[in-house]
């Protein structure tokens, strides 16, 4: 996918990151696809507020993928930061039934994340991501039909 360069007074450039969150204790939570689907609707609206656009996603039973791009108002710390505080109080205040029985305490997320500089994401990458790396997190489980829905999938992206 061509990304244009972002053009800003005394700046022009992209910034696009390529991050992975893990649930606290490294719990399965994302096998329930309302806890996926919840956890992802907050995320968008923490990265909508931050001004951040989200190009790709994908779950694994006990991870998430974020591919976002147009980070210019946040680092990369406080963008997860953000997300991660967000979607951990919105989920413990109005969800918490769905995953008591996995996650105990305050703890939603771990405390680290994984992240990556990345160019312009192309299709080759995502590909690689989305598709090819995935299938190992739910070798050993039935993968939720509608979590695999709601991933963009490679040929919803321009080559």
């Amino acid at each position: 996918m061509e990304k244009e360069l972002i053009v800003s007074t005394g700046a022009i450039g992209e910034s696009n990151f390529h991050i992975q969150l893990t649930p606290a204790y490294r719990r399965r939570i994302f096998e329930d696809e309302r806890v996926a689907e919840l956890t992802l609707a907050y995320i968008l609206e923490k990265l909508a507020e931050l001004k951040v656009q989200i190009v790709a996603y994908n779950y694994g039973p006990e991870h998430l993928h974020l591919f976002v791009a147009n980070v210019r108002f946040v680092s990369e710390i406080e963008l997860v930061r953000q997300i991660k505080g967000y979607s951990s109080f919105k989920m413990r205040k109005y969800f918490k039934n769905l995953f008591c029985d996995k996650l105990r305490g305050k703890k939603f997320w771990t405390e680290g994340h994984f992240y990556r500089s990345v160019g312009a994401v192309n299709k080759e990458t995502m590909k690689h991501y989305i598709e090819d790396c995935q299938d190992k997190h739910w070798e050993k489980i039935e993968k939720p039909k509608v979590v695999g829905n709601m991933q963009k999938k490679i040929i919803d992206f321009s080559t």
